[in-house]
């Protein structure tokens, strides 16, 4: 296997160049707790930097200019040479978060599967409609590239979160400022490798490690016209401030508190093939993940010993190994930060059925045990608060409208789920749920066909799908053939 690169730094206007400061900083593994890279630490001026390169490539260079089928090749080049590095990219993914191998092989497969599908949609996606309005005046309905983007990502997944909104921005004609996490830096310089052996032109794909510091430069820019930011919804309030005054575009998906309402119909055994998942998928640290498990008060303890013994049997290890389904956390921040939310749910009058802590054995790396709670209420600190860890927390209810309270109590809006065996019964109350997507029958679920969005303090903006790409353009209107106005038609 090819050596991952493990010091990257700016790539600005088409070259690699050093922080303007020299600044660096470094990356800790969260398997072993020790040092393995290093990468730039972009300054407010390298960040200004990358925004007038991605400003000159949009407003005189050919990227904007071409025809949608045209960057649709790019895009088809641009998957290929990704192609080539999958295998150190994938490893260098699974240093950085502590994702298991397969984990980290899918995510980095994810932005193949996302660029080939906006390719393939771009025949597809007409830019421009000629309408007849009821006065019989003849409009060109035109869609043009938003400008400037600064898309800032969160580190969970770090190319997959990229792949939700790189591929969309760049077929729309869109040029980009990528601001990874400062946790995940390193794995988006395969990006910059990839854009250039697929011949993007400069300044079309910049990419600025560092600090928070830099993202806020970025989102305080004039130069730049849309923000896209993943992660917490604090931050997203912060950035949605800053961006204010100069009334930038804003794609927001925030955090999330997802909830999974079982009936009393439900058949346990698909609850349990598909929850499991659910929880532990990306080492639980998922903004969809379906933390909260609403169920029947009668049939809590059935529920609750099928989880428990299902959660006994996951691997939990370093993220090399191939028979680890669940590996660290991101880093000793979010690691002290969870096991104090563990410590609030027994404070609350919690009960841990499995986990509660580090797993035997494992003092070195930021682990957790697959944890299930009992025994809190709707509105403990486990239950309202994003926990983003292996971690499930059990909530009984009486009946029906009292469950999709319980649901619906929160301020979060991303993904919830609804066990039956009636879909009817299923749908109907899917539709009553205060949430993006729903699903049913199982726990989460993504397709790169299919919008993704929240509402509530989950945000706003659609990624992946048709929808996706529309973000990235502005509507703008034609009148050919007007007569002299004399009001609304």
């Amino acid at each position: 296997m090819t050596t991952p690169v493990l010091r990257r730094e700016l790539f600005i206007d088409g070259g690699w160049r050093p922080s303007s400061t020299g600044a660096t900083f470094g990356l800790i593994d969260p398997a072993t707790e020790e040092p393995f890279g290093e990468a730039a630490s972009a300054s407010a001026q390298d960040a200004a930097d990358a925004v007038v390169a991605a400003r000159a490539a949009f407003d005189h260079g050919p990227w904007p200019r071409m025809s949608i089928v045209d960057r649709a090749g790019a895009l088809r080049r641009f998957a290929k040479a990704l192609e080539d590095d999958i295998e150190p990219l994938a490893e260098l993914v699974m240093r950085e978060t502590g994702l298991p191998r397969a984990d980290s092989i899918g995510g980095t497969k994810a932005m193949l599967t996302v660029l080939r599908y906006y390719a393939d949609l771009a025949g597809g996606f007409p830019l421009t409609e000629q309408r007849t309005g009821r006065t019989g005046v003849t409009a060109l309905v035109e869609k043009h590239p938003v400008g400037v983007v600064a898309q800032i990502v969160p580190w969970n997944s770090p190319i997959v979160m990229a792949a939700f909104t790189l591929p969309a921005a760049l077929l729309a004609g869109c040029t980009v400022v990528l601001k990874p996490s400062e946790l995940t830096p390193l794995s988006a310089g395969y990006l910059a490798d990839a854009a250039r052996r697929a011949d993007l032109p400069p300044g079309v794909l910049n990419i600025v490690t560092g600090l928070p510091e830099a993202s806020a430069a970025l989102v305080r820019d004039p130069g730049v016209d849309k923000v896209s930011f993943t992660g917490s919804t604090a931050t997203g309030r912060a950035i949605a401030a800053a961006a204010a005054p100069t009334l930038k575009h804003l794609a927001l998906e925030l955090g999330g508190k997802a909830a999974a309402l079982v009936l009393d119909d439900a058949p346990l055994g698909s609850l349990v093939e598909t929850i499991v998942p659910a929880i532990l998928f990306n080492n639980g640290q998922m903004c969809l993940q379906p933390s909260r498990l609403v169920v029947p008060a009668h049939r809590e303890e059935e529920i609750v010993r099928a989880l428990a013994e299902a959660f006994a049997k996951v691997v939990v290890g370093p993220p090399a190994d191939p028979g680890t389904e669940v590996g660290p956390l991101i880093g000793r921040a979010q690691h002290e930060r969870v096991l104090g939310l563990l410590r609030s749910a027994l404070e609350e009058g919690g009960r841990f059925v499995i986990g509660g802590g580090r797993p035997e054995g494992r003092n070195t790396g930021f682990y957790v045990t697959p944890t299930i709670i009992t025994g809190v209420t709707p509105r403990s600190r486990v239950a309202t608060e994003e926990i983003f860890a292996p971690v499930l927390v059990v909530l009984p209810y009486r009946d029906e409208e009292e469950a999709l309270r319980i649901v619906n109590d929160t301020e979060f809006g991303l993904s919830n789920a609804v066990y039956s065996a009636d879909p009817g019964r299923a749908l109907a109350l899917a539709r009553r749920m205060e949430s993006g997507s729903v699903n049913v029958n199982n726990g989460q679920y993504l397709d790169v066909a299919i919008p993704f969005g929240g509402v509530k303090q989950s945000g706003y903006g659609l990624e992946l799908g048709p929808e996706g790409l529309d973000a990235y353009f502005e509507t703008r209107v034609i009148y050919l053939d007007a007569e002299p106005f004399h009001g609304l038609g």
